[in-house]
């Protein structure tokens, strides 16, 4: 394998999401990627949130994945990530911009509502 190959599952996938501000923004949990027969093959995007999860479970098991995990799911353009780290990748915008971690700002407020920091 040559520097420029790296396993995509064990390099990548649940690595965290932080935006631009660096704030957890959820988990690689699939990646979509392009390209035919003979030709070169890249990531075009990353898959995120609970529905994306059922996708790696056997077929018959999958119906009922959806039901135990959801099925909410964010797609994030390759393009848009800014740079890959060792425990993260660091995405070029913020989380609010990209409809990622919806559930955890309508949490937030929840939270702030009832006193909590």
């Amino acid at each position: 394998m040559s520097e420029e190959e790296f396993d995509l599952v064990y390099r990548l996938l649940d690595l965290d999401l932080l935006d631009c501000e660096e704030r957890r923004s959820g988990k690689i949990d699939d990646l979509e990627l392009e390209g035919a027969p003979g030709e070169t093959t890249y990531v075009s995007a990353i898959v995120t949130g609970t529905g994306a999860l059922p996708r790696r479970l056997p077929r018959r098991l999958q119906r009922l994945g959806k039901r135990v995990f959801g099925d909410r799911t964010e797609r994030v353009p390759w393009s848009d990530v800014d740079k890959l780290e060792a425990a993260a990748i660091v995405l070029g915008k913020t989380a609010a911009d990209l409809g990622l971690a919806s559930g955890d700002r309508r949490l937030a407020g929840l939270f702030a509502k009832l006193g909590g920091n």
